[in-house]
């Protein structure tokens, strides 16, 4: 019976209050309006009959275009269900949706813990996820504003983000941010710039005037350069950091003083002479 498709009115239905998508403008929905006036409604709507009427479990979007597409009714299932019951069914089928928002996922999922008490093994469990998907998605809600308006954007995707938010600093974090806007840099440049990054400052750094490492291709390759020059990482070793207050180069010559005495001319050679 939960199953059965029934014809509604589109003026009977109201969007559900506890509906974990952001705010869905008519400029959104264009792409969604054109499909619906050429194919129709081809998934039906879940709703719920409350006593405020028919409220949408699933398929607002879907509502919302086909009263701008002039469509008088839509195919629907009814589910009967409680609010706490609504708010669950809408999560688990729009977490599943492409659209929605990542940041609107977290913050659906920070409603379920905060206003139903459930664990992240809880609703790893109703949409099917793995609770590290759960905690890692909620980790998009303590990012600095920066890279939440690039997500949100579209500038840098979800998986940037989850790469970025291992930075314990929030510092680092908008500095890798900006490397990653300028140089376009992939999901695997990201986590790259995570992970030097993490490797560089240790621990989180205390708050201080000391302006934090600048971390780009250029750089790698600029030290990779001068190893090679120098014999390669095994008999030197480069260490190439840079900041707004200062640039640090580090050479180390491994080897006694007759196997050094080569490189250390070659390096005089080129600064001095």
């Amino acid at each position: 019976m939960d199953d059965q498709i029934i014809q509604i009115s589109v003026e009977e239905l109201q969007p559900n209050p506890l509906q974990p998508r952001g705010v869905i403008t008519p400029e959104s929905l264009v792409d969604l309006v054109d499909s619906i006036k050429e194919h129709g409604i081809l998934e039906p709507l879940v709703i719920a009959k409350t006593p405020a009427g028919f409220q949408i479990i699933a398929g607002e979007r879907r509502w919302r275009a086909s009263k701008l597409a002039g469509i008088k009714t839509i195919p629907a299932i009814i589910r009967e269900t409680s609010p706490r019951g609504m708010l669950e069914m809408a999560i688990v089928e729009n977490v599943q949706r492409a659209d929605l928002n990542p940041v609107d996922r977290a913050k659906a999922f920070e409603r379920l813990i905060s206003e139903f008490g459930l664990s992240n093994s809880d609703i790893s469990q109703r949409i099917s996820k793995s609770p590290a998907y759960v905690s890692n998605t909620l980790r998009l809600l303590s990012l600095p504003d920066a890279l939440k308006d690039g997500l949100l954007s579209g500038l840098i995707s979800e998986g940037h983000a989850r790469a970025l938010a291992a930075i314990d600093d929030d510092r680092l974090m908008v500095e890798a941010y900006k490397i990653i806007l300028k140089e376009a840099g992939s999901v695997r440049r990201a986590e790259d710039l995570a992970r030097r990054m993490r490797a560089q400052v240790g621990q989180k750094p205390k708050p201080s005037s000391k302006a934090p490492h600048i971390i780009s291709e250029d750089i790698d390759k600029i030290r990779d350069a001068i190893e090679q020059a120098l014999g390669g990482g095994d008999i030197s070793k480069v260490k190439l950091t840079r900041s707004r207050a200062e640039t640090r180069l580090v050479l180390v010559l491994k080897g006694g003083l007759e196997d050094t005495e080569d490189r250390l001319q070659k390096i005089f050679k080129g600064v001095v002479v």
